[in-house]
């Protein structure tokens, strides 16, 4: 069986779905990866999984590179002629998507998160959910990693309600992040972003937060773990941030538990999510959650058990909610960490969720 996996990008792929692409290979498929390129692709060159990379650009909204991917992904399909293919991420599902429909190639199509296409103007909104409803259309399966999405595709025509499975994100592997013993905080707590420096993370909202707790409780740590993201200014804002010592801005890493195990809590202002990873990773490792009342953080934790909440978009209310937080002892935020993993152990496996793709493509006996 030869399967096409496309996604956006090498990082994606690595950091949520290579235990999927070994799975597959696994149980005799052939997998044929087509995306953007970086340096974590190596992981799967090793692995001799071919490589076709696509001329994608993730955020960009040129109409004519648009057109270029979706000729691409014609070409390819046609060339390699695969059993099935897997989309991920929002232009693959669509420009892929729709040439898979049209070739006669079944595919199995995942919404990640709604993203800022479908959380910025009307017109935009409008335009995405059409390129969606083309995309998807012919789709054997669409997968929603959260209720809202669901509602959402069924809601806009993108699937009928029997197309639709809803997964629990893209899960977490419970064995890479396992339950970390809590920090001793002898000077102070110290308090976890971990995110694309991107607007809609609520990196701002994490700074004014940062700043304003420094006034009063000079010796509690802000760190944020990120990458730079392609024509955001937030970069800067990070880095200003710590110039000033307000925060310690630690880049990109590719592996987030030595952070995670300083942290005394993991937080996210989002303004969306699919299903946050960050928050999945944080949680499984033992950390309470501070994060947005949003779909796709709000399932994750469960308020003042395992977290707290607030309102996205408002850096009064992240303070308020890191205020309540911090006001706690530790043994009481330690206690906080213990039952979030519980919780993600109960209901977020990563093993599970590769478990429904593979049924999707194999049948109930292969799983």
């Amino acid at each position: 069986m030869k399967i096409l996996i496309a996604i956006n990008q090498s990082r994606v792929l690595y950091d949520f779905k290579r235990e999927l692409v070994d799975a597959l290979a696994a149980r005799g498929a052939e997998v044929i990866l087509t995306l953007e390129e970086d340096f974590r692709a190596e992981y799967f060159k090793k692995k001799n999984y071919r490589i076709l990379p696509a001329p994608i650009d993730p955020r960009g909204m040129n109409p004519v590179s648009d057109a270029k991917l979706s000729r691409f992904y014609r070409e390819l399909l046609t060339k390699e002629r695969p059993d099935a293919a897997l989309t991920f991420t929002i232009k693959p599902n669509v420009y892929c998507g729709r040439q898979c429909a049209k070739l006669g190639i079944p595919y199995y199509a995942t919404i990640s998160g709604l993203g800022s296409a479908l959380n910025g103007s009307r017109p935009l909104r409008a335009l995405a959910s059409f390129l969606y409803r083309r995309g998807l259309r012919g789709a054997e399966r669409v997968f929603c990693q959260n209720a809202a999405i669901a509602t959402w595709a069924e809601s806009r025509g993108v699937a009928t309600k029997a197309r639709i499975e809803e997964i629990p994100g893209s899960g977490v592997d419970l064995t890479r992040f396992r339950a970390l013993p809590y920090p001793e905080e002898e000077e102070g707590a110290t308090i976890l972003f971990i995110g694309r420096l991107m607007r809609d993370k609520g990196i701002r909202e994490y700074v004014e937060c940062a700043r304003r707790v420094k006034e009063t409780r000079p010796a509690t740590r802000f760190l944020i773990v990120g990458a730079q993201e392609t024509g955001c200014p937030e970069h800067a804002l990070a880095e200003e941030a710590a110039k000033e010592g307000i925060v310690e801005y630690c880049g990109y890493q590719m592996d987030v538990t030595p952070y995670i195990e300083k942290a005394s809590a993991v937080m996210l202002p989002s303004y969306h999510e699919g299903l946050s990873n960050v928050l999945l990773e944080g949680a499984a490792c033992a950390r309470p959650l501070l994060a947005s009342n949003v779909p796709g953080c709000a399932e994750i934790f469960d308020e003042g058990i395992t977290g707290f909440g607030f309102e996205a978009r408002s850096a009064d209310s992240a303070y308020e909610a890191l205020q309540r937080f911090l006001a706690l002892d530790r043994e009481t935020r330690a206690q906080m960490g213990l039952r979030g993993r519980e919780k993600i152990a109960a209901s977020f496996s990563r093993e599970d969720v590769v478990g429904r793709y593979l049924r999707a493509l194999f049948g109930e006996k292969e799983v």
